[in-house]
């Protein structure tokens, strides 16, 4: 009887055991809506790097928007210092065929920041002063950019088309 008793005790601890379980819960994560968003059109005849300092999502997203092509930049940031887009249009080649023009590329940058439940632009791109473009560049800098804004200051319908304004003259 006794050994009855300690292989029923046996049996039922083990079914017990068997049904408790625990089953992985699948939790859906949502991702904060895009706050800022800015559409790039590439015409500058080279590819074009791209870098959002808070993207979508991730840290220090980067994308090269081939010649020719559209790349929508976009962030997600809910925080005061924002984003800040950043775009290096490349230098056109020399008149030589022998490289590229200096600088080997230029600098373009835009600064968010996010309160009262939006983005808002708190540089543009002559405050961020981005060069070489016909309004701002340095001794030295044989190359010129040009960026063209749709509907400037709109941190989500803003639309910029980078363009080469002037090829060096070596």
């Amino acid at each position: 009887m006794k050994n009855l008793f300690t292989l029923l005790l046996v049996a039922l601890t083990f079914v017990a055991c068997k049904n408790n379980q625990t089953t992985e819960e699948t939790v859906t994560v949502e991702a904060d809506p895009v706050t800022v968003q800015l559409t790039v059109v590439n015409n500058t005849g080279k590819p074009l790097p791209t870098h959002a300092t808070w993207g979508d999502n991730v840290k220090d997203q980067k994308y090269t928007i081939p010649a020719g092509d559209t790349y929508v930049m976009k962030s997600n940031t809910h925080s005061a210092a924002g984003t800040v887009f950043i775009i290096q249009p490349q230098a056109p080649e020399n008149k030589e065929g022998t490289g590229v023009c200096d600088p080997a590329n230029g600098d373009a940058q835009q600064t968010y920041g996010f309160w009262n439940g939006a983005a808002h632009v708190t540089a543009d791109w002559a405050k961020n002063a981005s060069n070489p473009t016909p309004g701002n560049h340095y001794p030295g800098q044989n190359w010129q950019f040009k960026i063209d804004v749709e509907n400037a200051g709109d941190p989500m319908n803003e639309k910029v088309t980078f363009s080469i304004a002037e090829e060096c003259q070596n």
